[in-house]
């Protein structure tokens, strides 16, 4: 339930946030949250870009273990 609502409140908030132009080297990387019932999780991150706040989003379903 938790985990819903983190993903409900990050699509709120991608909805109502200004974007940002990163430069052009800068792009997400996923990094991995966990392996739970046979299922990987990761989530996109972005770190040390110019002009661009360090952020992740929520971890969601990628694959499998």
């Amino acid at each position: 339930m938790v985990q819903a609502m983190g993903r409900l409140a990050d699509r709120v908030l991608a909805r109502l946030a200004p974007t940002t132009q990163a430069d052009a080297g800068c792009t997400y990387e996923w990094e991995t949250c966990y392996c739970k019932g046979g299922l990987r999780y990761r989530r996109k991150c972005m770190y040390g870009c110019s002009g661009v706040p360090n952020h992740c989003y929520s971890c969601t379903v990628t694959g499998t273990c």
